[in-house]
């Protein structure tokens, strides 16, 4: 059965004629995955738009707090992604190269670290929680005042206990994805988000416990799948597993780990603190243009989804060809999918614009809030530029499954530092005060630029083996 499964995957990504099969065929459970994932925070919009409330102004801030939590969230989830990056790299790499000891040593030692993270992360969002100061501190730098702040309050302290859980699941999926299995995640997150909507359900609509009961019920369908995933990771006898006794870290095991993890982890601390001051610009305009910011992000990640899935398996498909001594391959699937995603986007939005009304109205439960006209407009802009966002994520698998993840980093640091943020606070000194579209146009001019310094870059990469075998 082993042969079977290795032939299905690894086999397919190194010896399937069609490339753009194989890489359709194995994306569509990690777009299910990464879909689900983002109805997570969708749910909780859907439900929390529908609490009983006092005025549509306590709405607004509830959808706020939400609003406030992502780009936080984000940041602090950078070191898990940091690690999944690293994970499908160094294990992918290790696989094509036939080193399944390697493989095996290294996967073990980053579920080990995504633990120890994970509880260090939790821990410094307790100490920030409203538990501690009587407020939250992020939501409160972030600008949030009054109703806003206290709903954050509660949102992230909830929360802030999913972490371990979250990094765990980020570094099961790399690792099964860098063998060419892409189903089992799917399946597990399938179930996740199915008791996410109806304890959501149950608590907000039915217990009436406002965004706390969102938040546990998220907190709940996170916490539920792991002890499956775990019992999978120590006990496959189909893919990769790991072991107790090779989860030890030493200087040189770090030192190899740290230079895939810790480009990946400070690209996206350094994109999320980006957002965050961002945000905190969007949350100084008013609730209601924060809340309409929140709904326009959450329907272009529904957007995003099947371009990150493709990224994610390029990244494997360039990682193991790589590692296999198959340069050329590698090349051809980078070019493959990412002209696959371009396409995917460009019918994407075609299909989304004309219906972004409806989808909002769903989102938020009426067309009567200042909130839905925010919405209606900024939808449209950060549509237009999802196809740019196909040529970015796709510079991020090639860079990515190359073993070059300080690319990524240089790549999200001059979009967000150098462009987007700068240009954003300039037309907040020219524009007037109450116009708060110049981060439309900021948006805009980073995404078309950054796509020509991605170009620039991909010119660095040699398509060699990364990693130490």
């Amino acid at each position: 059965m082993a042969r079977t499964i290795k032939k299905e995957n690894i086999e397919r990504i190194l010896h399937e004629p069609s490339i753009i099969k194989g890489i359709v065929i194995m994306a569509i459970p990690v777009f299910l995955n990464n879909f689900l994932k983002s109805l997570h925070d969708l749910v909780d919009a859907v439900f929390i738009a529908r609490m009983p409330v006092e005025s549509p102004e306590m709405m607004d801030s509830a959808l706020a707090a939400l609003n406030i939590h992502w780009p936080i969230f984000n940041f602090f989830m950078a070191l898990g992604i940091g690690l999944s990056i690293a994970s499908v790299s160094i294990v992918s790499q290790y696989l094509g190269a036939n080193r399944k000891d390697l493989a095996k040593s290294y996967a073990s030692k980053l579920f080990f670290l995504s633990i120890l993270l994970g509880i260090l992360i939790t821990g410094i969002f307790l100490l920030a929680s409203d538990l501690v100061l009587g407020y939250n501190l992020f939501a409160y730098l972030m600008g949030a005042r009054g109703d806003a702040l206290k709903f954050a309050g509660e949102y992230f302290r909830i929360r802030s206990f999913e972490f371990t859980f979250v990094f765990i699941f980020l570094v099961y999926q790399a690792i099964r994805q860098a063998s060419g299995e892409t189903l089992r995640p799917v399946l597990l997150n399938i179930m996740g988000i199915l008791v996410n909507i109806v304890l959501t359900w149950l608590f907000v609509s039915k217990l009436e416990m406002g965004i706390s009961g969102a938040a546990y019920a998220t907190l709940i369908a996170q916490i539920i799948v792991v002890p499956l995933l775990i019992i999978d990771l120590f006990t496959s006898k189909k893919f990769v597993r790991i072991s107790l006794s090779e989860m030890s870290l030493n200087k040189e095991v770090m030192k190899d780990m740290g230079r895939f993890a810790v480009p990946a982890s400070v690209g996206q601390a350094v994109s999320s603190l980006g957002f965050v001051i961002i945000q905190s610009i969007i949350l100084s305009y008013g609730d209601h243009v924060s809340a309409g910011f929140s709904v326009g992000n959450r329907i272009s990640s529904l957007l995003l989804n099947p371009v990150v899935a493709i990224s994610s398996i390029m990244a494997a498909y360039i990682g193991l060809n790589i590692g296999h001594h198959q340069p050329e391959r590698a090349k051809k699937s980078y070019k493959i999918s990412r002209n696959l995603s371009l396409w995917i986007m460009v019918i994407g939005i075609a299909i989304i614009i004309p219906l972004r009304n409806p989808i909002i109205v769903f989102i938020i439960g009426t067309s009567a809030s200042r909130s839905f006209d925010v919405a209606s407009e900024y939808t449209i802009w950060i549509l237009l530029t999802q196809p740019l966002m196909a040529i970015f994520q796709s510079h991020v698998g090639l860079f990515n499954g190359a073993g070059r993840p300080h690319l990524t980093l240089r790549m999200s640091m001059v979009r967000l530092w150098a462009i987007r943020v700068p240009l954003v606070l300039i037309f907040m000194w020219v524009l007037p005060k109450e116009m708060y579209q110049g981060i439309f146009y900021a948006m805009m001019i980073s995404n078309i630029a950054i796509v020509f310094y991605g170009f620039y870059l991909e010119k660095q990469i040699n398509y060699e083996v990364q990693v130490r075998l």
